[in-house]
């Protein structure tokens, strides 16, 4: 068996092993690495936790922080079991954290509560188990409210913007909801790949669902605890191997490349929905080094819990910690009429994970009527792509660009 496994290696082509050396850099040093300047923040929640945040004050070819013109903040949150890094995963012309920046924005980058880079608390530590008791609640009610103040408090401005693709959606949703008077804060949200619920998703979700009840008991079983890979950059060495770049020719060697593309290619396809040109598979060591991230695993249970819901709705973590955070022993539901920040909706059929009949039957009845401004169906996206796509500027980072640029005629936005 050694020796099969040692003749298959040998058969990827020599390129597929060299790592590229974003595969080895934290956040802010890819955004060094491109020319961007980079400031790193402490945010630290009501409740104690202490979390990254990045900002890229401006382009790469601007030096001029104080310019006479207004740089609007806008906020990007990432989705589940990723980070910040996920908006850092391409060269500057196709990453959306750079895209913004040579836009004219003021950007900032939060990574949640127990993520690669948010690991820390004013009184406990990672390795205990009460550092882990939280869900996606608590995202949106302290984490994202805490950026905000700080992004505010930063810049000097009155309001800003929220990016927020796959679960960040959520916890803009949840931070405008459990926080009313941040509708006043945010101008406009944007989200890329409005999440729900994952009572329709297909691939790697619908296989999940359909063995939620094990999971649930496995999860229940751990109890608060760190869920997610201590060492992504296991992923990274992986992903040379099964992602090789396409080769040139016919021969031996080509098809053995060409297998472990495709299921490389069946692998993404599976997780996210039927992928494009526009996916840059040649950084997939990049995206699986650096992207992937922990979380909680009552975030992982709330998940799973959409399921068995007809609303949005809080955490259920079982009667008595229902009685400690709600008062009540189930848990409430989330009245997103509240939201009156304008909302802007980009989704697609493509994508296997939040499907278009959970915004359809999950988001769009509970909002309140004229909140949502505009929706704009990508129907080639996946659902990564949003955040990967090789034209994701003129896709999606160009409508945002052109829409903020009405809200701010006098920014430096161009």
């Amino acid at each position: 068996m050694n020796g099969v496994f040692l003749l298959a290696l040998l058969a990827v082509p020599s390129v597929a092993w060299l790592p590229d050396p974003e595969e080895s850099m934290t956040a802010a040093e890819i955004i060094e690495y491109w020319g961007y300047p980079v400031e790193e923040h402490d945010v630290i929640t009501e409740d104690g936790y202490i979390l990254s945040m990045l900002r890229v004050p401006h382009g790469r070819h601007s030096n001029d922080t104080n310019a006479t013109c207004h740089r609007p903040p806008i906020l990007l949150v990432h989705g589940l079991l990723t980070d910040a890094s996920e908006f850092l995963g391409n060269p500057p012309e196709t990453s959306p954290g750079m895209i913004l920046a040579d836009a004219g924005f003021d950007v900032f980058l939060l990574n949640v509560r127990g993520t690669t880079y948010s690991q820390r608390h004013v009184n406990l530590t990672k390795d205990d188990p009460e550092f882990w008791k939280f869900s996606v609640d608590d995202y949106g009610k302290y984490d994202a409210a805490a950026a905000v103040d700080l992004i505010l408090k930063v810049t000097g401005a009155r309001d800003m913007y929220y990016i927020g693709h796959s679960q960040g959606c959520d916890v803009g949703f949840i931070l405008l909801v459990e926080r009313p008077e941040y509708n006043r804060k945010v101008r406009a949200i944007f989200q890329l790949a409005p999440a729900g619920t994952i009572r329709y998703s297909k691939g790697l979700f619908k296989w999940a669902v359909d063995r939620k009840t094990p999971f649930k008991i496995l999860l229940n079983l751990m109890g608060p605890h760190e869920f997610g890979l201590r060492t992504p950059s296991l992923l990274g060495a992986v992903a040379r191997f099964l992602c090789p770049p396409r080769p040139v020719g016919t021969g031996e060697r080509a098809q053995d490349a060409n297998a472990l593309f495709q299921l490389c290619y069946d692998s993404i396809q599976f997780a996210n929905g039927p992928s494009t040109s526009s996916f840059n598979w040649s950084r997939m060591p990049i995206y699986l080094s650096n992207v992937f991230a922990s979380t909680s695993t009552w975030s992982i249970m709330q998940v799973l819990q959409t399921t068995d819901h007809s609303h949005p709705s809080h955490f259920d973590g079982g009667p008595s910690e229902n009685l400690r955070r709600y008062g009540s022993v189930h848990p409430p539901q989330y009245n997103y009429s509240i939201i009156d920040t304008d909302v802007y909706l980009f989704w697609s059929r493509n994508d296997w994970v939040n499907v278009p009949r959970e915004i359809e039957t999950w988001l769009l009845p509970r909002m309140r009527p004229g909140v949502i401004k505009t929706t704009f169906e990508i129907p080639e996206y996946n659902h990564m792509d949003f955040a990967f796509a090789t034209d994701v500027s003129d896709r999606v980072f160009s409508k945002i660009i052109k829409i903020v640029r009405k809200y701010e005629p006098e920014s430096c936005i161009e």
